[in-house]
């Protein structure tokens, strides 16, 4: 499947000329014509001597203007504003049209006594995404009733999964399981690339307690693209502990994939790499929840668990309720917290994962809460909850979810600094775009180590390390947020600030790689790699 070319910056053009504000009538050039034209009716006066002393206005004018422009510009790319007439977004989508896919939960090919056996086969696909229309797509096992996302895999903490993964598409793919501790051979680095026609064994030990990861392709420079063709699904970690809390369950637990997308007027999807892209990370302006846009869930008066995932190349989430309602956080990417948060608001960079409970016993039937991204002006509609039944509701959220153990700063032996910033297009770490053959920190198996990520730009950057959890010591000058305060896997670095990381290397030896998840920066440089060594 090729990419429509009419893609990204004829669509934000477009985008820019369906807010009023942007209109021509309100650009300098006009105005200056509009002073410098006979037909003005200020034409009886000398229109040099016009000109000459509307400039102390106008100049500062038009330079509010073009602020105005621009923030709107953003506005329209970041949050979906116009895409042609009558139109919110390019794939010209009615929010809460639709209902919420479930991925399928994927069944093991075959079982023993330690191990779960699966096959993923990537393939071509058409998906149903945009009503009346489809959208060619690349997956693992083809569409389920026209979503594309792969399937979701349930694995259990100690018992061993092994996935055949058959690459049945034109480019070399790279299996990558996000946030697995796991050996280089089952990693999925970029340069572990499996050839079309081929196929390779991916063994996942899960020996880590119960959290949410998420499998996707990693090839070397094209990452960003294969995600964004379809190219991913969830990866939920049971273990007997977090069935003990007696937290909502099967049907009362579902996980969201937060994603946008870019559409051409015959559904197929828009993508393309620019200066623009390659800064901010590509944005779509469709906003999509388990592949669907906008969808609705019909809801009981009960408690129920969402395993959320920003799953797109480049767009931040700040999640809250439409009602004000605060969402409890259990647990991130690193696992479960210690103690549930309480919180009004929740920001997910690309990568990200928050396990929540939206607790909608107080809400009566008949009514509807939405899931929204953004404050103020710039809130978006992701989902909509209709509360349609009441029902008896046994689960709990306990008070202590599971034991914290804090890595200390003291044990760190080598503190290592690493800045971030953009160069002539590309984006480097300490002024070195990504090197295959380059180790940029050898580590010795069983060291604690301080690293530290200086970020020299306006861009936020999140930054993953494979293989690994660690801990957040700081963001710029102050402590981490308490929701980024135990273990994680992706930290993100503000703009013009920094983050600071105490991370120990432990199980495995090999050479991993660290980047940003904003996949246009991982795939224009922003990459190292580390070495664990016995």
């Amino acid at each position: 499947m090729e990419f429509e070319k009419s893609s990204n910056r004829p669509a934000r053009l477009r985008r820019r000329r369906a807010i009023p504000i942007l209109d021509q009538s309100f650009s300098g050039t006009t105005i200056f014509a509009a002073l410098r034209s006979r037909r003005s009716t200020i034409r009886r006066w000398p229109r040099r001597s016009v000109v000459r002393a509307a400039r102390p206005v106008l100049a500062p004018l038009l330079v509010i203007a073009a602020m105005v422009m621009a923030s709107v510009s953003f506005a329209a790319r970041a949050y979906g504003w116009g895409a042609g007439s009558g139109c919110v977004n390019s794939g010209c989508t009615t929010a809460f049209a639709v209902p919420l896919p479930i991925p399928a939960v994927l069944t093991p090919t075959s079982t023993d006594a330690t191990t779960d056996y699966y096959t993923l086969t990537e393939k071509t696909a058409n998906a149903s995404i945009i009503p009346g229309k489809t959208t060619p797509v690349w997956t693992y096992n083809g569409v389920d009733g026209g979503n594309y996302l792969g399937p979701t895999i349930k694995a259990t903490s100690g018992r061993q999964v092994k996935i055949h993964m058959v690459n049945s598409l034109t480019d070399s793919t790279a299996l990558h399981l996000h946030g697995a501790h796991v050996a280089t051979a089952s990693d999925g680095g970029p340069m572990d690339l499996v050839a079309p026609g081929s196929s390779r064994d991916y063994t996942y030990p899960n020996n880590q307690s119960a959290r949410i990861e998420w499998y996707h392709d990693h090839a070397m420079d094209v990452t960003a693209t294969h995600v964004y063709k379809g190219m991913a699904g969830m990866y939920l970690i049971s273990d007997p502990q977090e069935a003990a809390l007696n937290l909502p369950s099967g049907a009362n637990d579902v996980p969201l994939v937060l994603q946008d997308r870019q559409f051409n007027s015959d559904g197929t999807l828009a993508y393309s790499l620019d200066s623009s892209s390659i800064r901010d990370g590509f944005v779509g302006d469709t906003q999509l929840v388990n592949g669907a846009p906008q969808p609705y869930l019909k809801v009981g008066t009960r408690k129920m668990r969402f395993r959320v995932l920003n799953g797109s190349n480049g767009r931040y989430y700040t999640l809250k309720l439409s009602n004000s309602q605060p969402i409890i956080q259990i647990g991130n990417e690193g696992g479960l917290f210690s103690a549930p948060l309480s919180l009004s608001t929740i920001t997910l960079a690309p990568a990200e994962r928050a396990d929540i409970v939206i607790d909608f016993s107080k809400l009566a039937v008949g009514t509807s809460v939405t899931l929204q991204n953004g404050s103020g002006y710039n809130s978006a509609d992701l989902m909509r909850f209709d509360v349609n039944t009441t029902g008896a509701d046994s689960s709990t959220v306990p008070a202590t979810l599971r034991a914290f153990s804090a890595l200390n700063p003291a044990d760190s032996s080598v503190s290592r600094t690493f800045t971030i910033a953009q160069n002539n297009g590309t984006w480097t770490f300490n002024n070195q775009v990504f090197g295959m053959n380059r180790i940029d920190a050898d580590v010795k198996l069983g060291a604690t180590e301080t690293w530290t990520f200086d970020n020299r730009s306006g861009q936020d950057h999140p930054i993953h390390l494979h293989d690994i959890n660690f801990q957040v010591l700081s963001i710029g000058r102050g402590a981490p947020p308490a929701n980024a305060s135990q273990w994680k896997e992706t930290v993100n670095v503000p703009g013009w600030s920094s983050a600071t990381i105490l991370v120990k290397f432990v199980d495995f030896t090999g050479t991993y790689v660290f980047h940003c998840h904003i996949l246009e920066h991982e795939d224009k440089g922003l990459m190292g790699q580390f070495r664990v060594t016995s």
